[in-house]
């Protein structure tokens, strides 16, 4: 056997690259194209080849499994041909790709050119042999039991706390009113100390919202202690080689410490008082609430790991720092009392450190349930943000530093249920039980990484004149908790007009996406620019309310009484039955088939504030729409006021003078009305009457569409008059249509008319509608049209000269036009007439160019065929076929005889069998 090493590793790749090219020319040369029907004849050739491709495919499953050592499940095995040729992409390319990309990266770093961490995290300690069995411990897959997730059997825990803030109160939240007592204080109770002295805090400073920050340091009572922190040395000086805590398995000696009771609670607030640092977690549930309360607490210490029922109505009692509480009347009251103050100021003493992981949620529970603040936090979550780890949840911290997988489907079980399941308890004791030795790690690793950035103290000191500090990581880290621990609770109240908040229905609309339900796009914006809400956003609306107070009525999640998924069902479809709206839920209607309880019981309400939501867009539509038409009556009154004014400059009427052209769609004057100077409605309108003036109104005394619509195109045109952008748009559309759709009259020769002088003197202004006729101008000019001159069509059999003295003549609906050209010896004759003329005119001597120019009469459009007549057409056809006709007879005579023998056949056979034969039509 040879090994190959950095010397001969060139060699011996050479000499494989070159065998196996050699073995595949050899195959592809040597083997007959037929190796299927020689494999048939030959037994002993079947066997070879039998053999020698298993031999391959157990090489090639082999490589594939050397080649993928850690994903072996990921590709299957090679058996037969189609193996290869079907999962030769997953099986081969795959396993290829993989193993020379470890092959580069493991060239590199043996090259270095792969660089290592900066971060050097500390491998586990090895003297732990159960670390493998626990990290591969499978996982179970699958939904856990709905008995798990909803325990809808429970009657609600909350019925027997002594205390529970109300469902309906939206008073703010001010914790200096409701504590007894401030723990471990800088600055007394209801006290606020304003440092004067620029604020150091980065993160105060980058925050920028002073009107926040006032409201933390106006309500927080520990808003001083958390703004100037005193940490114990303790903190800053991690172990150098951590203790692992024991594993977690299902035996019952690893089991947590219950409390349930009094005493026990009053033995574990003791046990608090000894310690400097404790790990925190809390199980909080808001399914069967509408403001959610916490259901367990589990702390771990160094040595005991504790989980606290919280159910338990003295435990619950107890830990209830309020001014208001009774006191106790029993022995049990009296111990559960004094074990929530010991918890109190354990939470809130800076030397005992306490250590969260995400604490957000946590901080806020506390504080709405048991008045308790948090003081002396250290975040795991912002440790890991810093170190800059992959993933910062709880789960990826102990699979990296304790070898541990939760089962995280017990994060959303039901943890009302009582007594806990074992799988419940060692979920909720595992959150706790690494989080003291994560804690170590993380700060061993933000030591190391703050080293890591200045690795030279000595050339740091002569840079900038102090040493390195290796914990200003630890410091950032406590900087940020200190800022989670600043978060207050707020009381939200319902806003019915903007929908803003947390469960508002613009921010559901907005987190499921739906656009037309939001504050902006549930407006209907009509003509008159004012918005007016829809059905489906009135329906919304009106079911999101309505599932909000029942919520606060039964106590329960929004969730639960009423799912956003079937909001926006009811809100698309509204129902207007009890039956249409169980269909709702029905699975071929959209919904999942189940009812929720408490709206099976009020379905009769939903139904009323659908029909109120309904009624009230109607009614809304109804005002809007009697608005506009009282502003529709109010212009027009305006208009005829103002029309009823004198106008003149010695108070005269000007007169309106109609129109005689009506040819076109809309005529193009102006709106008859008169318009003063001024009025006892408008007063002065001056610049109305020229705004009036300058525009061009388009009206029609009847339409075949609208009937008789003067009075509306009045009122549209007055106002168009006075928007001039609207007149435009107007004016535009019709000029299109003018250009599509004339009904022009036939040009008559022009005539001239002695022009007549007009009797209105210069200085009267001309009224809005005055004709051309008025100015003094040629008749011809009432036939002008204002755009560009078109010649309708014309029947033939209608088509008169131009001498005639009618200027329009009568047309008759034609039922059939077709379009075709006229015939070629009718276009000849028409081109030698005109150059005979053209040769007269010419050769005419003594005529002068006046009497040339006399002669040249005006071409008469209507005397000559058309391309759309239809007789032309005919006669123009008839004319083709007689001249196609005569030339094949001409070629039929021309052609030769063909001399055969062959003798003719049948005359019923070679004769043509077409129509016509005997020629009886010409």
């Amino acid at each position: 056997m040879t090994f190959i090493t950095r010397n001969n590793f060139e060699v011996c790749s050479n000499a494989l690259q070159a065998t196996a090219l050699d073995a595949t020319s050899l195959a592809a040369s040597s083997l007959p194209p037929d190796l299927a029907f020689h494999r048939s004849m030959d037994q002993s050739l079947a066997h070879d080849l039998d053999s020698l491709s298993t031999r391959v495919l157990e090489l090639t499953n082999r490589i594939i499994q050397l080649s993928s050592k850690d994903n072996v499940q990921n590709f299957g095995r090679l058996e037969d041909e189609d193996d290869v040729v079907d999962e030769f992409s997953r099986n081969i390319v795959d396993a290829m790709e993989g193993m020379l990309e470890r092959t580069d990266s493991a060239l590199d770093e043996f090259l270095g050119r792969k660089k290592p961490p900066a971060i050097q995290v500390p491998s586990t300690l090895p003297d732990f042999p159960h670390n493998k069995e626990v990290k591969t411990r499978a996982l179970p897959r699958g939904k856990l039991d709905p008995t798990i997730t909803h325990a809808s059997h429970l009657p609600k825990p909350q019925l027997r706390f002594r205390y529970l803030h109300p469902t309906t109160d939206e008073s703010p939240y001010i914790p200096v009113s409701l504590i007894p007592h401030k723990w471990c204080a800088k600055v007394p109770l209801g006290y606020v100390f304003e440092d004067k002295s620029p604020k150091s805090d980065e993160s105060i400073r980058n925050e920028g919202d002073e009107e926040e920050e006032t409201k933390k340091r106006t309500l927080h009572p520990y808003y001083y202690e958390l703004t100037h922190p005193t940490y114990p040395d303790h903190i800053f000086n991690p172990p150098s080689n951590p203790v692992r805590p024991s594993s977690l398995d299902m035996s019952p000696s690893r089991s947590p410490t219950f409390v349930t009771s009094s005493k026990d609670f009053l033995s574990f607030a003791n046990t608090l008082s000894s310690v400097t640092e404790l790990a925190v977690d809390l199980e909080h549930h808001s399914y069967r609430s509408y403001r959610g309360f916490l259901a367990l607490m589990q702390v771990s210490t160094r040595q005991e790991d504790f989980i606290i029922d919280l159910l338990v109505p003295d435990i619950r009692e107890g830990l209830r720092q309020s001014n208001r509480k009774a006191p106790a009347k029993s022995e049990d009251e009296r111990m559960a009392n004094e074990a929530g103050e010991i918890v109190a100021r354990v939470f809130a003493d800076p030397s005992v450190v306490k250590v969260f992981h995400g604490a957000n949620s946590d901080i806020i529970w506390l504080q709405q349930d048991f008045n308790i603040f948090v003081v002396g936090l250290f975040d795991t979550f912002h440790a890991s943000k810093l170190l800059e780890l992959p993933k910062h949840s709880l789960a990826n911290l102990l699979e990296t530093y304790c070898d541990f997988v939760p089962d995280k489907r017990y994060q959303l079980a039901d943890w009302r249920i009582r007594p806990l399941p074992i799988e419940m308890s060692t979920y909720a004791q595992s959150d706790t039980h690494f989080l003291l030795y994560v804690y170590d790690r993380l700060r061993l690793a933000l030591v190391n990484k703050a080293l890591s950035q200045f690795p030279s103290p000595e050339l740091t000191s002569t840079v900038t004149g102090s040493e390195t500090d290796p914990y200003m990581l630890v410091r950032a880290v406590l900087a940020r908790s200190a800022r989670t621990s600043l978060r207050l609770y707020e009381v939200e109240a319902y806003d019915v007009l903007e929908g803003s908040g947390s469960g508002g229905w613009d921010t559901l609309a907005r987190k499921w996406n739906k656009v037309a339900l939001t504050a902006l796009g549930g407006l209907d914006c009509g003509n008159d620019g004012n918005g007016t809400t829809s059905v489906p956003v009135a329906v919304y609306r009106a079911v999101h309310r309505w599932r909000e107070e029942v919520a606060r009525e039964e106590d329960e999640s929004t969730r639960y009484v009423l799912p956003a998924h079937h909001l926006f069902l009811i809100a698309e479809r509204p129902p207007s039955s009890v039956s249409n709206l169980v269909s709702l839920f029905d699975r071929a209607g959209g919904g999942s088939g189940v009812i929720p309880p408490v709206l099976r019981r009020r379905m009769g309400e939903l139904i009323s504030a659908v029909k109120s939501a309904i009624d009230s867009v109607a009614i809304t539509l109804k005002q809007s729409t009697e608005l506009e038409v009282a502003e529709t009556a109010t212009g027009e009154a305006s208009i005829d006021v103002s029309a009823t004014v004198q106008h003149t400059r010695n108070d005269e009427i000007t007169e309106v003078i109609p129109t005689d052209i009506e040819s076109r769609l809309w005529t193009m004057s102006a709106s008859s009305c008169s318009v003063a100077s001024s009025s006892t409605l408008f007063s002065s309108a001056q610049g109305k009457t020229s705004a009036l003036r300058e525009a061009t109104v388009y009206t029609a005394p009847h339409s075949m569409l609208l009937g008789d619509a003067s009075r509306i195109i009045a009122s549209r045109c007055s106002k168009s008059a006075l928007m001039p952008n609207a007149s435009d748009r107007f004016r535009a559309i019709v000029e299109r249509i003018h250009r599509t759709l004339v009904i022009a009259p036939v040009v008559s020769v022009p005539t001239t008319v002695p022009t007549v002088e007009s009797t209105i003197p210069n200085d009267t202004p001309k009224p809005l509608n005055a004709t051309p006729l008025d100015s003094g101008k040629s008749t011809s000019a009432l036939c002008e049209p204002a755009g560009q001159i078109e010649i309708p069509f014309v029947p033939e059999h209608q088509r008169q000269s131009r001498s005639s003295l009618r200027v329009y003549t009568p047309m008759e609906d034609d039922t059939i036009v077709i379009v075709g050209q006229a015939g070629a010896r009718q276009r000849k004759r028409k081109r030698e007439k005109n150059r005979g003329t053209i040769s007269q005119l010419r050769s005419g001597s003594g005529a002068s160019v006046d009497d040339q120019e006399a002669e040249v009469e005006a071409f008469d459009y209507s005397s000559v065929p058309n391309l759309l007549d239809e007789g032309s057409q005919k006669e123009t056809t008839g004319e083709d076929n007689d001249r196609k006709n005569k030339k094949q007879r001409k070629s039929k005579a021309a052609r030769p005889a063909m001399q055969t023998n062959i003798r003719a056949g049948p005359r019923d056979q070679r004769e043509v069998k077409s129509g016509n034969k005997t020629h009886t039509f010409k």
